[in-house]
């Protein structure tokens, strides 16, 4: 048979009456305190009502089931303010954390071109360096020997470039002086406008040719008056313009000859600079891709530099920081072996994982702006923007990979640190909204006070959506327009309890 309930209710208070209990008397404190000092005395004493299912709470106001009542001369004391749920479209605020990295378009891992001795380490680790700034020098066999094979390349090309102008004169004046031969100048003339002007075996061999058909030629015009007076045999005459023709015949194919000549020599001198120059380049090219820039080029010279043209500068990519060192004095290096690495820090990348919740998010983050916070500089807000918004889900975590950079001149963002990271998504829907201060929770259930008139307020059951900063979208439970209480929804919530308590 069992046993009556006991009317003693010592230990038999629910757990949940005494946080209840608790609650409501700090509320009830809180709100008697405001009352003394806004009002200038204690509370009223509540007095029994006659009416049946209401009550006197203390300062006058009343309750009735679903409802609270609140004067609204006590508002301003108690802190309560009121404005109407407004629709529109939200900008929702989402948190995530990620990972700051260096960025890896800005990294130099840096390699020797060739095997050597490192005769003169011009850096540290950590050091600020700047672009073609000089980190080390390397003793090389193969650098030495190229810069060699560089600089006999130039001898070659310089000697080949004056045999080419001297030809080229040589041509110029021998052209000049065939025009004077086929304008029938005399030797006389020839040699004062020619003397002193190179020309090789050429100026010989047509003036030879040009002279004979001359001599030729007087023979001629003076047998022929001869041979019509009698005073020489025809056969003479005959013999003479034989030889004659036979000179111009030769002198004429002495020009022939010489022009051709002309234009071969001129040909081979050409391709001679050309391949001289070829040589040139390529040594050049070689030094270049050894690592040779082309101020140490243009110094190259044996007997100035000695010993030291084997020596192999490597210089610095880019402004940036040292970030690794693994080479000291007198060590021996090769091109398997990084030597050092140089990252620009001015820009860093922040690395997210966003999970599939949040997937519908990337569309809109393409070259979009996050906000970044960190513990280290709780009071500082950075920005990043973001490059990269993911394609591929990781299967393993069910995240995709997100990619923002950042700036960071003052190198406050250090490589390795975790963010917080905020994205701010706004939508072009109209949905109700509230400030997040409006929002009370109570057993895991969320409402707000909506004011109905009369200084009467209802609780209000809603279902939040999204929320940001400032305000939350509300689902269900809230109009457009009604007059939700913005602040001071503490007091009521603390008169809510209460009421509770009571049925309890």
């Amino acid at each position: 048979m069992n046993s009556p309930p006991t009317s003693n209710a010592t230990g038999r208070v629910p757990l949940r009456l005494s946080l209840l209990l608790s609650v409501a008397a700090f509320a009830a404190g809180a709100i008697g305190m405001r009352w003394y000092l806004h009002s200038g005395g204690p509370p009223e004493v509540p007095q029994p009502d006659s009416h049946a299912g209401a009550s006197r709470s203390p300062g006058g106001e009343t309750e009735s089931a679903g409802q609270i009542e609140f004067p609204e001369e006590r508002w301003e004391s108690a802190g309560i303010e009121v404005a109407p749920a407004r629709a529109g479209a939200f900008t929702r605020t989402v948190e995530m954390t990620g990972a700051i990295t260096l960025n890896e378009d800005q990294i130099a891992h840096i390699y020797p071109m060739v095997e050597g001795t490192v005769d003169k380490v011009s850096f540290r680790l950590g050091q600020s360096v700047k672009a073609d700034e000089l980190l080390l020098t390397v003793h090389s066999r193969e650098v030495g020997q190229a810069k060699l094979d560089y600089y006999q390349a130039q001898l070659q090309l310089e000697m080949a470039e004056a045999k080419n102008n001297l030809q080229k004169e040589i041509s110029a004046n021998a052209k000049e002086l065939l025009v004077a031969l086929r304008k029938g100048e005399s030797i006389n003339a020839i040699e004062t406008q020619f003397r002193n002007r190179p020309m090789g075996d050429f100026r010989e061999r047509l003036l030879a040719a040009y002279s004979s058909y001359l001599k030729s030629q007087a023979d001629v015009s003076r047998l022929e008056g001869l041979s019509e007076s009698g005073a020489v045999s025809g056969a003479q005459f005959l013999t003479a313009q034989a030889n004659r023709n036979a000179d111009l015949a030769t002198f004429q194919s002495r020009i022939e000859q010489i022009e051709y000549e002309l234009k071969t020599t001129q040909l081979l001198s050409s391709q001679a600079v050309r391949e001289a120059d070829t040589l040139v380049a390529v040594a050049s090219t070689s030094l270049r891709i050894l690592g040779c820039n082309d101020a140490e080029i243009a110094e190259v010279d044996p007997a100035k530099q000695g010993e030291t043209i084997s020596h192999y500068s490597i210089r610095a990519p880019f402004n940036g920081t040292v970030i690794s060192k693994d080479v000291v004095l007198s060590e021996q290096v090769r091109p398997d072996a990084m030597l050092l690495s140089i990252a620009d820090l001015s820009t860093v990348w922040i690395n997210a994982d966003v999970y599939e919740e949040h997937v519908p998010l990337l569309s809109e983050l393409e070259n979009q702006t996050i906000e970044l916070t960190n513990k280290a500089w709780p009071d500082r807000v950075f920005e990043a923007k973001v490059f990269y918004a993911g394609e591929i889900m990781d299967e393993t975590t069910r995240t995709i990979s997100m990619r923002a950079v950042a700036s960071n001149a003052e190198h406050l963002l250090k490589p390795g640190m975790f963010v917080n990271i905020r994205i701010h998504a706004g939508s072009d829907e109209s949905v109700v909204q509230t400030p997040l201060a409006a929002v009370q929770e109570h057993e895991g259930l969320q409402f707000v006070f909506v004011h109905v008139g009369d200084g009467k307020f209802e609780r209000r059951a809603i279902e939040v959506g999204d929320s940001n900063d400032e305000a939350v979208a509300v689902k269900s439970g809230l109009q457009e327009g009604d007059s939700v209480v913005v602040k001071g929804g503490f007091i009521l919530k603390s008169k809510l309890l209460a009421e509770l308590l009571e049925e309890e």
